[in-house]
C-alpha cells in the first residue's frame, strides 16, 4: 500500500483558491447589479418627477391671464434665460374670486411648490409641493409672455436629469412683465 503525501493539502489549496475566486466573480456580479439597479431606479424617479412637475406647471401657467412676475436669484435678470425661484401667475379679475397662483422653488429643499397669493403678493400659507430632487429652474418669456419655455435641472444621488418644456398661455390678457 502506497501512501499520497502531500497532495491533500495541495488539493485543500487549490480548492480554497477556485472557491474563493468563484465567491468574488459572484460577489462582484451582485454588487454591480445592485449599483445597476439603484442608478436605474434613480434615473425613473427623476423621470418621473419631471414629467409631473411640468404637468403641473402646464396646467397651472397655461389656465392663467399671464404673468405677473418671475423672481430670480440674480437681482439683474437683463437677459433672455432667467435662473428663476418662483413665478407668478395671475388669475383674478374685477369678476371672479380667484386667487393668483405662485410656482416657488425653495432650493433649500430641493421642491417645488404652487401656492396661492394673497391680495398683496405675496405667498398664502398651505400650498402644495409638486415635486422633489430639484436644483434649478430657468425660464425665458417668449412673444410678450403669451409663450414661456422653461427648463428644470434635477437630481437625486449622482443620477441628473434636464427637461425642457413650452407653455402657451391659452387664457393672455395684455403684458404683465
Amino acid at each position: 500500500m502506497k501512501r499520497k503525501e502531500g497532495y491533500l493539502l495541495l488539493e485543500s489549496i487549490i480548492s480554497l483558491s477556485v472557491i474563493l475566486i468563484i465567491i468574488s466573480i459572484l460577489y462582484y456580479l451582485l454588487f454591480f447589479s445592485y449599483n445597476t439597479k439603484i442608478k436605474l431606479e434613480d434615473k425613473v424617479e427623476l423621470q418621473q418627477q419631471a414629467n409631473e412637475m411640468s404637468r403641473y406647471i402646464e396646467e397651472t401657467i397655461g389656465d392663467s391671464k399671464g404673468l405677473i412676475s418671475i423672481n430670480s436669484k440674480d437681482l439683474n435678470y437683463g437677459d433672455s434665460i432667467i435662473d428663476a425661484t418662483s413665478i407668478k401667475c395671475r388669475y383674478k379679475n374685477d369678476i371672479n374670486s380667484i386667487k393668483d397662483k405662485e410656482i416657488s422653488l425653495k432650493q433649500n429643499l430641493n421642491k417645488l411648490f404652487i401656492n396661492n397669493l394673497s391680495n398683496s403678493g405675496n405667498s398664502e400659507q398651505g400650498g402644495y409641493e409638486i415635486g422633489d430632487y430639484i436644483d434649478n429652474m430657468y425660464v425665458s418669456v417668449h412673444q410678450q409672455g403669451k409663450f414661456i419655455k422653461i427648463k428644470l435641472e434635477l437630481s437625486k444621488n449622482n443620477e441628473k436629469l434636464q427637461t425642457e418644456f413650452k407653455v402657451n398661455i391659452r387664457n393672455f390678457e395684455g403684458e404683465q412683465i
